[in-house]
This record gives C-alpha cells, sequence and structure tokens, in this order.
C-alpha cells in the first residue's frame, strides 16, 4: 500500500504546535484507487458501531478494505494491487472513439444546415446521420448522448427552429471540447456530461451527507431507439436544491414509488448539467410522505419568478441540449383565465407549457376549475424564447399537500 499520503501529513503535522485537547473523528471520506478505477470510501462512527460505504455501493467491496488498511495502517500482501494515493496516478486516457465521433456530430450539423431545420425531421440524410452518431459512440451509448439523440428527433417533430438550433448549439460545442489540442476543466466536464467519465478518471462529484430528500415527480424521457431514461426529480427539504436520479431502461436505482421521502445518508452529485444527477448510496426510504414534509416543500420552493429565470438561463447557456432545469415555485398569486399564469411579488410571470404532458396539463386545469389554488407547484421548466414556462408535474394546495399529475 502507498502511504505517501499518511507520509505527508506526519512531516504537516511536525511542523506544527500540539493542540491543546484531540479531536473526536467521526467520519473519513478518502478516494481509494484500486485496479484503475478510483471510488469514494467513507467511513463513520454512529452509534458506537462502523458504517462503511463506498461510491460503487458496496460496504465491504476492495476500496472499503483498502481505506480501511489505511485507517489502521496495516500493511498488505506482496500480492495485493497496489493502491496509488498520488493525485497525479490516475492519467486522462483518450476516448477511442473522440476524433470519430466529433466527425459525425459535424456531419450531422452540416445535414441539418443543408436541408434546413423545418425540413430535418423527413429527410433521409439527417437520419443516416443520426444513426452514424450513434453507431461510432461508445457502447453501450452514454446517457447524454442518448438524451441529446432523443430531445434532437423531439425538437425536429415540433417544428420549433430555434429550438433546433439550441440542441445544435450543444453538439457543436462538444465536437470543440473533443478536437480541443489541450484538456481544460470546462472541456473534461463537458465529455463528461455527455459521454460520462473517461477510462482511468473519477467523476467530478460532490458528497452529500444526511439529507432528507423528497421525490415530488418521475417521467421516462426519449433518447435513443434502443433506449429511454426514467427520471426521478428529488427535492432537498434543506436547501430546496433539485437533483436528478437518473435510470436507463433495466437498470437499477433506489427503490419506491412516486412520491416518497429518502433520508440519505450519503449520496454522490455530478457536476454538469442541471438538475445535477445525483446517486443515492445510502438511504431509507418512506413511502409515505408526512405532510410536515410537504409543507417544507413549499417553504424552499422559489418565491422569485425572475431569480428562476435567470438560472434556467445559465443553465441553458452551459449546456444547451442537456440542460432541463426543474424548479419548484410558490407563487404569490395566479391567474386562471386561458392560460394559466404565476406571478411572484414583483410582477415577473411564469406560464404553463401546454406542449408537452397534455394529460397532466389537462388534469391541472381540471383542478383549479374545481377551485383547487395551488400554494407550490413543481415542474420542468422551458421557454418561449422569451417568457419561461413550466411543464406540470405536481403541486399542492392549502387542504391537500401533494397533488401528482
Amino acid at each position: 500500500m502507498s502511504i505517501l499520503l499518511r507520509d505527508a501529513a506526519a512531516r504537516y503535522l511536525r511542523t506544527k504546535s500540539p493542540t491543546a485537547a484531540d479531536g473526536a473523528v467521526q467520519r473519513v471520506s478518502i478516494e481509494i484507487e484500486l485496479g484503475g478505477r478510483v471510488e469514494t470510501v467513507m467511513l463513520s462512527f454512529r452509534d458506537g458501531s462502523l458504517c462503511c460505504v463506498s461510491s460503487d455501493g458496496q460496504s465491504d467491496g476492495p476500496h472499503v478494505l483498502a481505506a480501511l488498511q489505511f485507517i489502521t495502517a496495516a500493511e498488505r500482501s506482496e500480492e495485493a494491487p497496489r493502491i496509488s494515493l498520488n493525485p497525479g496516478a490516475a492519467m486522462v486516457l483518450e476516448t477511442p472513439q473522440a476524433p470519430e465521433l466529433a466527425e459525425a456530430l459535424d456531419d450531422l450539423l452540416t445535414a441539418i444546415a443543408r436541408v434546413g431545420a423545418d425540413k430535418s425531421r423527413y429527410a433521409p440524410s439527417v437520419e443516416t446521420a443520426i444513426e452514424r452518431v450513434v453507431q461510432v459512440a461508445p457502447q453501450p451509448t452514454p446517457a447524454g448522448l442518448a438524451r441529446f439523440v432523443g430531445r434532437l428527433q423531439q425538437e425536429m417533430r415540433s417544428g420549433e427552429i430555434w429550438r433546433i438550433a439550441r440542441v445544435l448549439e450543444g453538439a457543436s460545442q462538444l465536437v470543440e471540447a473533443l478536437r480541443a489540442p489541450e484538456a481544460t476543466r470546462e472541456s473534461e466536464q463537458r465529455i463528461e456530461a455527455w459521454l460520462g467519465p473517461r477510462p482511468g478518471t473519477k467523476p467530478s462529484v460532490e458528497l452529500l451527507f444526511d439529507r432528507t430528500m423528497i421525490e415530488v415527480g418521475r417521467e421516462w424521457l426519449a433518447c435513443t431507439d434502443r433506449a429511454r431514461i426514467e427520471r426521478r426529480y428529488l427535492v432537498d427539504a434543506q436547501s430546496g436544491a433539485v437533483y436528478r436520479e437518473d435510470r436507463p431502461r433495466n437498470a437499477s436505482a433506489s427503490l419506491g414509488p412516486c412520491p416518497r421521502e429518502l433520508r440519505v445518508g450519503l449520496a454522490e452529485v455530478e457536476a454538469g448539467p442541471t438538475p445535477k444527477r445525483i446517486r443515492v448510496l445510502q438511504y431509507e426510504v418512506q413511502p409515505d410522505v408526512a405532510e410536515k414534509s410537504w409543507e417544507r416543500v413549499r417553504q424552499v420552493a422559489s418565491r422569485s419568478i425572475a431569480q428562476l429565470t435567470e438560472s434556467y438561463r445559465r443553465s441553458v447557456r452551459a449546456y444547451p441540449a442537456l440542460g432541463e432545469p426543474f424548479g419548484v415555485i410558490a407563487p404569490y398569486r395566479i391567474e386562471t383565465g386561458d392560460v394559466f399564469k404565476a406571478f411572484d411579488s414583483d410582477g415577473h410571470q411564469l406560464v404553463l407549457d401546454r406542449t408537452e404532458r397534455r394529460g397532466a396539463v389537462l388534469a391541472f386545469y381540471d383542478l383549479l376549475a374545481r377551485g383547487e389554488e395551488p400554494t407550490w407547484l413543481a415542474g420542468r421548466l422551458t421557454d418561449t424564447g422569451g417568457t419561461l414556462c413550466l411543464v406540470p408535474f405536481a403541486f399542492g394546495t392549502r387542504n391537500r399537500p401533494y397533488l401528482r399529475l
């Protein structure tokens, strides 16, 4: 076992004066590289017992054992794999398909430009170019790239030229990142969002501990012809942040129906498009969400549509093809005429998007007609080019804390 980190810590401590009292270590998080794979291991001491888990979901796997040996300063046998804690040990490897994928995406952009975005839906050359992108991509098709294909086909069917252009702008950004002569933090994050982490690297993640998450909605999203993604929307009851849990077909994810309450012991949040993707590693499920939890959702909901609009614009600028923000709002007032409108206290408005999830939209209008008035409203955010819109998933009223659409 490499003990470079421990030796460096010992040398640093020798330069410092001893403290007056020893601290009690309750939780330790360590990154372990083993067999070319890097995982984050969390060790914690609770109620007199040791809890161990790694970011691959295992509680007694090789990365956990390596972390325990590091903590206890145990020596490993000569036959065991060598662990390097040198931050530079994990080299960034080139994706073999990168040049070919960049060329295929370039060909797709050219094909749509030749026939015109408004006619691209029916063009055989565009269909062939999309098939080529999927063929040269890593297999199985990465979730980000698969979702791009689904969104592009959806926008081509809609005929909205500016929406098609936005999705293609995202593809153009990926081409630039794949062809960049030198990798930058921005280009690596973009490639990671589309294609997943490169071999030998670990995703850029933030660790969350001891959080309560409320799932307010889920949906199946179109991807390639052979793939769909189930997306679950989780609201952090402490901060109000919204995360997405993506489950490809025939894959596993956290358990429980929608709605549900998750008491999360450990989770990873990936950098990338909003809502940021979360991987729940340690959790307990509460299928019956308490009324006080729904009240907490209302309390953390956004009161400023202006701030929500600016956040939405930043997300779309950063990831034009993959950013699909989800918002929870508590409107100051509403209008229920021909078009539902929600306003904040400064008069900024948000309208209902009636082009998607039409069954949910009809159900929402039916409930409004019966006198139900939302105190909070959750949904995926879109826009008409100038006005923020919301595709409804759920809302709560004074008498009914949660209504799923």
